[in-house]
């Protein structure tokens, strides 16, 4: 290949690491500069270009053809990205959940990841559920999941599929069971705290139920989750196993389709 071929591939290998860029966790957060975001995907960029496998059928003569395989290759990217983004949509799912129980629905902080409104206890999930992602280096599985995509969804490959409404309604369906088990242990200690705050209510007419139940439930709810604190470690790193079984599924299928 020419210098003229080769810059085109560079190109289109860096929108689809920038597809992958704009929604994956960490890489994608709003808190880390544009540039710095860009460095590291033309550093990937240099990286995977001697591994990346290139479709015979690719041939681009005009501007538009580079612009067409320009947008195929970013929407791979934003595909991958995705699959990320909506597997962990179950942190969110749990902390809204819990914060619906114990009284901090009124509340909400700053997500990290987009900069919008979350629940606070969505955002200590989040935080955890990221400390998890860099401690156990699936960061590094990440780099190495948006590598080997080169290798198996060749650069240029048009007939590419994408991700049909069945696999997305796959996912938030998993990404909710994962929620709801996330906030299971909560749920079921402020129902009992629920059911014990009625029988008193009944018993001690006088008692303000409003009053010692709103700290009460707050109280227990903050308990349970500092109990069930390391079992969350498990249950986040579970979430990421899905989430790069989900994204070799769709490698694996997008060139099949």
């Amino acid at each position: 290949m020419n210098i003229m071929e080769n810059i085109i591939i560079l190109i289109l290998v860096f929108s689809r690491i920038s597809g992958i860029f704009l929604l994956t966790p960490v890489f994608g957060t709003k808190t880390i500069p544009r540039t710095l975001k860009i460095g590291i995907a033309g550093f990937l960029t240099l990286i995977a270009f001697p591994i990346i496998t290139i479709s015979s059928k690719l041939q681009i003569i005009h501007v538009y053809q580079l612009l067409y395989y320009m947008l195929i290759e970013f929407l791979i990217g934003l595909v991958f990205g995705f699959i990320s983004l909506l597997i962990l949509n179950s942190i969110y799912i749990a902390g809204v959940l819990v914060d619906r129980n114990i009284g901090f629905s009124i509340v909400s902080v700053i997500s990290p990841q987009d900069e919008s409104q979350i629940p606070i206890t969505a955002n200590f999930y989040y935080v955890m559920c990221i400390l998890v992602f860099l401690m156990t280096d699936l960061h590094h599985t990440l780099i190495k999941a948006v590598l080997h995509s080169f290798k198996i969804i060749p650069i240029g490959y048009e007939t590419v599929k994408l991700l049909f409404v069945d696999k997305v309604i796959e996912i938030l369906e998993t990404s909710f069971i994962l929620g709801f088990k996330i906030a299971v242990p909560v749920m079921i200690t402020i129902f009992i705290t629920n059911v014990i705050l009625g029988i008193l209510s009944r018993a001690i007419p006088q008692m303000n139920v409003f009053v010692v139940g709103m700290p009460l439930k707050i109280f227990i709810g903050l308990v349970t989750i500092f109990i069930v604190l390391p079992l969350y470690f498990k249950v986040f790193s579970n979430i990421f196993a899905i989430m790069f079984d989900y994204i070799k599924e769709f490698l694996n299928s997008a060139v099949k389709g």
